[in-house]
């Protein structure tokens, strides 16, 4: 389900009401930490057991396949329907052409007469992507991802994501993982999810690093591993989306409608009153 959109005439507010609506939003959870500590350690001390029954209370499913092998990924890509497959192909071009021309290089200097001082750059591995479900398949999440994992080199890509009501992750999200490089594809989500990449498990390898966004039981769960020596480092904590969309009666409405979608989380859509559109 999408959030609803409110509508703000910005030339209709005055300065405070203007600076109030730019106000980033604070989400506060009482007891948040201390129920994903709890969820981190039950996965820690527990492993797939403990993920298992976190995935029966919190999502209410069984999953059928904790762990999605390539037959089951490459038998997703050949199921969604072809117009998808087209998307994730040129999307996942455009990305690997954004990133590849952004890689870092090794770098040697001469800074004194006999000394050299070099910067070198190792792929990590195995790395750890949180994919979001719920509401919609996140195939993009995937996609932005798993090709820069892949273009470091990572020989190991491990991605988790939350079951759907069937107990099943999303096939657009097994096909993108297929079509994107990803090594092993793991049914879990939430906290325990990260937990589980964090500490690892009999099934779900322990990960260097772990990336990816998510809601604040995942994006607590991420700050708490990072701060434990025996877990995984992080990328950063994710927020809200937050979309400005800057557009007038020249513009297309489908172009501006995308990213508003896209920023479903919390958007916002700032216009001027009806007579001056």
């Amino acid at each position: 389900m999408l959030s609803k959109l409110n509508t703000i005439h910005w030339s209709g507010l005055d300065s405070k009401e203007q600076a109030l609506v730019l106000e980033r939003p604070v989400f506060e959870h009482p007891g948040l930490a201390d129920s994903v500590a709890a969820i981190v350690r039950r996965v820690r001390e527990g492993g797939d057991k403990a993920l298992a029954e976190l995935t029966r209370e919190l999502d209410g499913v069984s999953p059928q396949v904790v762990e999605a092998d390539l037959a089951t990924l490459r038998s997703a890509a050949q199921t969604v329907d072809e117009p998808l497959v087209r998307a994730l192909q040129t999307a996942s071009e455009r990305i690997r052409t954004f990133h590849k021309s952004d890689m870092p290089a090794k770098t040697a200097v001469e800074t004194a007469p006999g000394l050299t001082c070099e910067v070198h750059y190792q792929p990590l591995s195995p790395v750890g992507l949180y994919i979001p479900g719920g509401s919609a398949p996140l195939v993009s999440t995937v996609m932005m991802l798993a090709i820069p994992a892949v273009l470091a080199g990572c020989d190991e890509i491990v991605m988790c994501s939350p079951p759907g009501k069937d107990g099943k992750i999303a096939v657009e999200i097994l096909a993108a993982a297929y079509l994107c490089g990803v090594s092993g594809v793991f049914c879990a989500g939430g906290a325990q999810a990260v937990a589980a990449m964090a500490y690892g498990t009999e099934s779900i390898p322990r990960c260097a690093k772990i990336f990816g966004p998510g809601n604040a039981w995942v994006t607590e769960a991420k700050q708490q591993v990072s701060q434990d020596p025996r877990a995984a480092a992080i990328d950063l904590p994710a927020g809200p989306s937050e979309v400005l969309v800057i557009a007038d009666s020249s513009a297309n409405a489908e172009f501006i409608a995308r990213p508003a979608l896209a920023g479903r989380a919390r958007t916002r859509l700032a216009s001027h009153p009806p007579d001056r559109q």
